[in-house]
């Protein structure tokens, strides 16, 4: 089998799925809360042990490596750089929590955007969506836009001497969350009410996107490169087959 061009198509498919993943991160290096994903790579058989031709162990000449497969992306849920806007409505959680909001259909997402602002309605929602905001009960925050109001520390709106905590919740796993958006998550678990004590919301601040636009370059030149060095492995072990085929039929 002409292992050398198995192994250069895996690798570029690998290096193919890694582009499309930090593609997606540079485009959205500038989106509040978004969370950077990162292709994960596995070593593979030979391609006949993956047919089933030949079985791992025996120590033939097929019991070889078969290069790296991407065999899935995961989310970097690490917190992004807090900055400071000035605005009232721009929150951060610091620490563990994602924010509830509602989407049309009804179905409560998660996020760590906290860029809100107040609808014609005057609830709070999320920028951009129009998803309101939810509080710890499950209901939409609504505010009186003739009196003034505040975000405790503890992550509760404040009016009029009254405190609607936010819902700030998190999933039995990380592992649980699946992208439902840029920076919107759909929970697999019940998500949970973070612990009263660990809850902590900072008002006038946004947490910033997760990717960070030099990296994911560099990563980029780096994929790009990669690939290109399989394809031309692929069109060297072409020519080298054609001309092996043409010798043979010339004889």
């Amino acid at each position: 089998m002409p292992y050398g061009l198995y192994l250069s198509a895996e690798g570029a498919q690998a290096q193919s799925r890694r582009l499309e993943a930090i593609a997606n991160n540079m485009a959205n290096a500038n989106t509040v809360g978004f969370k950077p994903d990162v292709a994960l790579f596995q070593s593979r058989f030979a391609e006949a042990i993956q047919q089933n031709q030949a079985v791992p162990g025996i120590g033939g000449p097929n019991d070889i490596g078969g290069g790296v497969k991407a065999i899935e992306t995961v989310t970097n849920f690490a917190p992004g750089k807090l900055q400071k806007t000035g605005n009232a409505a721009d929150l951060a959680i610091i620490g563990q929590g994602f924010f509830q909001v509602a989407a049309p259909g009804g179905e409560a997402l998660l996020t760590r955007a906290g860029n809100f602002s107040v609808d014609s309605q005057n609830r709070l929602v999320m920028a951009g969506s129009n998803m309101p905001v939810l509080d710890a009960g499950g209901s939409a925050i609504e505010l009186d836009p003739a009196l003034p109001w505040g975000v405790s520390p503890g992550g509760s709106i404040e009016q009029a001497g009254e405190l609607t905590p936010l819902a700030i919740v998190e999933p039995e796993s990380l592992g649980d969350l699946q992208k439902a958006g840029a920076n919107l998550f759909r929970s697999r678990s019940e998500p949970l009410p973070v612990a009263p004590q660990n809850r902590e919301v900072r008002q006038y601040f946004l947490e910033m996107s997760g990717a960070n636009p030099t990296t994911e370059m560099m990563s980029m030149i780096e994929t790009s490169r990669a690939f290109e060095a399989n394809t031309k492995m692929i069109q060297n072990h072409d020519q080298m087959l054609s001309g092996l085929v043409n010798r043979v039929l010339s004889v």
